[in-house]
């Protein structure tokens, strides 16, 4: 994995030779998505709300349907509450994104692929998920 610091940074901060940048979580997975890219790894970022019983409920459901659909170290890693899922195949990393997507309304979940996020990343990792890129 090739990273340069310049990824990090805003154009306009490079531009002034900036020395010091912020950054937040999503930056971070965003670089690390991008860094990648060639070996499409993709990222989810897990979301476990701390509000009550359903939540836990929820959890519970959403690990057996991953079981169910054989993502049993997926499972596992949703049981332990992971905040973050890396995936080194497109084909397990969008059955699983879609399985917490759709199986869970307390856990939410989102995608960073090659540098994008959201609705681009869920683009790009359909197309080489299904073989059409």
């Amino acid at each position: 994995m090739n990273i340069s610091i310049d990824t990090l940074f805003a154009e306009d901060e490079l531009a002034q030779d900036a020395i010091v940048t912020a950054l937040n979580h999503q930056d971070i997975v965003v670089a690390l998505s991008a860094a990648l890219a060639s070996e499409r790894v993709a990222v989810l970022h897990m979301l476990y709300p701390r509000t009550d019983a359903r939540t836990h409920t929820s959890l519970d459901a959403l690990v057996d349907a991953l079981h169910g659909h054989g993502l049993h170290e997926v499972a596992r890693l949703v049981s332990q509450e992971a905040h973050y899922l890396v995936f080194k195949d497109p084909v397990k990393a969008w059955k699983a994104f879609h399985e917490i997507r759709n199986d869970s309304l307390a856990i939410g979940v989102h995608l960073y692929y090659t540098g994008l996020v959201g609705e681009a990343a869920e683009h790009k990792l359909d197309a080489h998920a299904h073989g059409r890129e």
